[in-house]
């Protein structure tokens, strides 16, 4: 929920409502707040403590005050699941 900016009406008590829309298979970290009417899209990863206050496009990892997108989840994902670390199965 959100609130208008003008003291005037929020001293009516008026608020407004807005959906959230996470897509499938979407990794939202520890304590991030995602703001009304914001989409996340497929896949996508967002960092602990984001806050996310536009939409995210799907397959991308983005994080931050506010949220922003650091990069494209791709083929080096397949191989390290950390920094140089490899995937060994």
């Amino acid at each position: 929920a959100g609130h208008p900016i003008l003291p005037q009406l929020r001293c009516q008590l008026l608020q407004y409502n807005l959906p959230v829309h996470i897509g499938d298979n979407v990794w939202i970290g520890a304590g991030a707040i995602i703001l009304p009417g914001v989409t996340v899209g497929d896949g996508s990863v967002i960092g602990a403590g984001s806050v996310v206050t536009k939409d995210v496009p799907g397959g991308v990892v983005a994080a931050g005050n506010p949220c922003r997108v650091l990069r494209e989840i791709g083929e080096r994902d397949r191989v390290y699941y950390y920094k140089n670390l490899r995937i060994d199965l």
